[in-house]
């Protein structure tokens, strides 16, 4: 028995720790009260993300070849245009010839084609012109100097002979085409950046061999780069390649814009309802002590995410200004102002008791107005905006009028006078220097 009182007098004791203030304003019962104010009402949510690049570049080789040079590393900054690494250009070169080979054999097919169709139909209007010619034998026989055969052998021979010139000049067409490709793969044995940045990763080494591929770039922030000349290629995955092996199918090199920073941050489906483009938002960086950064939201999925039966919504974050010191990958708490009023009546939430919305949207609450003798009353009020932590009270409550809280009231109201709490303790032993002391402050 003896315990138990002395653990409820410890309870008692440390309710009196906390509320001096209330503890010492009467002797059987507090009342908290708060003042009516003309301020912001601002309504918020957050969520948690991770910060990653607006923009990010995974560019690879866009011809296949062997990796002759490496000319970045990871962490290195580049430019737009800048060399990041360079092929074997003996087999392109190579290519180069062969096709120059087959252009100038097809002209010279096309050359003989045109000469034989020139000599087929000098043949044709021979034979038609010693068709047409006749000759009058002694006995008045007339007969002519050529023969339907012979016209007929020249028109077939002016058909194939066209025929082969078509086909010659469809094999130059095509072999010029080859050459002009051949001769733009030299170029592209030179890999540039496509945009500015920071290198995240170099998937390729000297003595690599590689594939043509197609670059992509991504943009979380809305905005898009394009590959440069001789860039191509799909996001890769950070990593090295040994020499000797093959890249892999992503990009060469990752390049990260961090001029934009955004974060993909997951709200709650309550929450997510309330965002929309364009709010701005704060965010902190629990990584880097004092980093904050204004925000906007420039992305919300329309598709949820289900997750042990919670559904939350991804929505993207774009960085007004990325802070010094922050890193890709750093976690990002966001907060979200989704309502604001400025210039508003407000007060502590806990002091206003609101009702449910009327079909006119409009929303009633009561509160309990303090008057100057003291006595509360129970007061219907106007309900706008409610905020984190106040209220928005259109009408019914002026600036400067005092409000009981709700907070403390069932507190306050205990019958435990202040005498008795700290009689108690005397009594325990110890207690009283507990108490008294904190009252001494």
């Amino acid at each position: 028995m003896g315990l138990i009182a002395l653990l409820a007098l410890t309870g008692a004791g440390t309710w009196w720790y906390l509320h001096p203030a209330s503890a010492q304003a009467g002797t059987t019962s507090t009342v908290r009260t708060a003042t009516a104010a003309t301020g912001t009402v601002t309504s918020t949510i957050s969520a948690q993300g991770t910060i990653s690049a607006g923009t990010t570049s995974s560019p690879s080789f866009a011809v296949a070849g062997t990796v002759t040079s490496v000319d970045v590393k990871v962490g290195e900054v580049v430019t737009a245009g800048q060399q990041i690494a360079t092929l074997d250009t003996g087999p392109l070169g190579d290519a180069v010839n062969q096709a120059q080979a087959k252009v100038t054999s097809s002209q010279q097919q096309v050359t003989t084609a045109s000469l034989q169709i020139t000599a087929a139909k000098q043949s044709l209007t021979d034979a038609q012109t010693s068709l047409a010619t006749t000759t009058t034998s002694p006995t008045g026989t007339t007969t002519t100097k050529g023969t339907e055969s012979q016209v007929t052998s020249a028109k077939a021979q002016i058909s194939s002979t066209t025929s082969q010139l078509t086909t010659a000049q469809a094999t130059m067409v095509q072999a010029k085409e080859d050459l002009a490709t051949a001769q733009a793969n030299v170029s592209k044995a030179v890999l540039a950046a496509p945009i500015a940045g920071t290198v995240t990763a170099v998937d390729g080494a000297v003595g690599s061999s590689v594939g043509g591929g197609s670059s992509a770039s991504s943009s979380s922030a809305g905005t898009g780069a394009g590959s440069s000349a001789g860039a191509s290629g799909t996001t890769s995955s950070s990593g090295t390649t040994a020499s000797g092996s093959s890249t892999p199918s992503g990009g060469f090199v990752t390049i990260a814009d961090t001029t934009v920073m955004t974060t993909a941050a997951s709200f709650a489906e309550a929450d997510a309802a309330k965002l929309s483009v364009g709010q701005v938002a704060g965010v902190t960086f629990p990584a880097v002590a004092g980093a904050s950064a204004t925000a906007k939201v420039t992305a919300i999925s329309p598709t949820g995410t289900t997750s042990n039966g919670v559904v939350t919504y991804a929505a993207t974050i774009t960085l007004d200004a990325p802070p010094a010191g922050v890193r890709l990958g750093q976690t990002a708490a966001v907060t979200v102002t989704t309502a604001q009023v400025t210039g508003a009546v407000m007060l502590p939430s806990n002091a206003v008791t609101v009702g449910p919305a009327a079909a006119d949207g409009t929303t009633t609450g009561t509160v309990q107005i303090v008057g100057a003798d003291g006595a509360a009353t129970a007061t219907a009020v106007t309900v706008g905006l409610q905020g984190d932590s106040t209220t928005q009270i259109i009408s019914g409550v002026a600036a400067g009028d005092k409000v009981v809280v709700s907070l403390d009231t069932a507190v306050g109201t205990s019958t435990t006078s202040l005498q008795q709490l700290r009689g108690s303790f005397g009594g325990a032993g110890g207690g009283a220097g507990f108490g008294g002391g904190r009252n001494g402050g």
